[in-house]
């Protein structure tokens, strides 16, 4: 039947682009994992439909919803995970929406009288609103993303939304016509046809943005070269930064520093991003990296005492954020130092 080859090649397809994901150490790791995992569950979907379609295989119907309540989940925290740099929060990021896939879970393995297609559907569509409300977010939000970068995770955002939307559409119909259909061999065509449509998306979705973020456009940088008054306004940011120390300040925002400033947010964002190909989140962690590394060289003060004084509040961002800008932990760091 011609949704064989269709399904394998689709599942394919996600394989792929989840592998290609998984080694792309431009994207954070956990994004990393994340959508690698979502890509993985609809290539298991895809596969699944394959066997029930092609083969008349029974099981896969019962396997199916249980990966496929997984892949919306999985969607936006990949995305989520971009925007947090707190390990605190991002934990209760995690619990939170963990619970609600739990329960979708608990709601496919009850013996209740309702249709697998009403949790994917209720779920999909859950998330479907909470990866809209993620292109709300300004580049500052996106803490592990480069500002030039931006624009390419947008699209990769409005590339899911279109291949979830596709999935809720295919889904509702499945569960619209089993209302009403008591043809088995239709039903059996019909559900899990979902994804099938995915495919028709799959080469924005899951093999464009990966190679896209691998290899970034340098056109995509446009008209982003930094005026003269840009860099006027930088120089006054260094000033400051370096005699006032403001990075120090655990609670210190764009909004605040614009107006200490007095200037318009969006011109210290847009400087910011154009001089030194940063957001004000990275921007300032360099800062406070500097101030530890010259404390961890110069005094013996405790890591974690150090973390706080540069204006860290999670270990985890602090390690982070060390290793990127240094390539090593604060203890390596200072060991290093104390041989040299």
């Amino acid at each position: 039947m011609a949704t064989f080859p269709i399904a394998w090649m689709v599942s394919v397809f996600m394989i792929f682009a989840g592998y290609a994901l998984a080694w792309n150490r431009q994207i954070p790791g956990r994004s990393r994992l994340l959508l690698s995992g979502f890509f993985l569950c609809l290539a298991v979907v895809t596969i699944f439909l394959g066997m029930r379609v092609s083969w008349n295989w029974l099981w896969p119907a019962q396997a199916q919803p249980f990966v496929a309540v997984l892949a919306a989940p999985l969607a936006y925290l990949g995305f989520a995970a971009l925007t947090q740099d707190d390990a605190r929060r991002w934990n209760q990021t995690l619990l939170r929406n963990g619970g609600l896939v739990g329960l979708a879970l608990l709601g496919l393995a009850a013996p209740v009288p309702v249709s697998a297609d009403v949790f994917i559907l209720a779920i999909n569509c859950f998330y479907l609103v909470r990866l809209a409300g993620l292109l709300r977010f300004g580049a500052d939000d996106f803490f592990s993303v480069p500002p030039h970068t931006i624009g390419l995770w947008r699209a990769a955002i409005y590339a899911t939304l279109a291949l979830i939307g596709l999935m809720v559409v295919a889904d509702g119909l499945v569960f619209a016509i089993s209302l009403v259909a008591s043809d088995p061999h239709l039903l059996t065509l019909l559900t899990g046809v979902s994804g099938v449509f995915a495919g028709f998306v799959l080469v924005v979705a899951l093999i464009g943005v990966p190679l896209i973020v691998r290899v970034p456009n340098e056109g995509a940088f446009g008209d982003t070269k930094p005026s003269d008054a840009d860099r006027e306004l930088m120089q006054t940011l260094d000033a400051v930064m370096r005699d006032k120390e403001l990075f120090r300040d655990s609670n210190l925002t764009l909004a605040r520093l614009a107006k200490r400033l007095s200037v318009p947010t969006r011109d210290l964002s847009g400087a910011i991003n154009r001089v030194t190909a940063e957001n004000f989140s990275r921007f300032i962690n360099g800062h406070r990296i500097e101030y530890a590394q010259r404390a961890l060289l110069e005094t013996d003060l405790p890591v974690t005492e150090i973390m706080l004084e540069a204006g860290f509040v999670s270990k985890s961002s602090f390690n982070t954020e060390f290793r990127r800008v240094t390539g090593l932990t604060p203890s390596q760091f200072r060991a290093k130092g104390a041989d040299s």
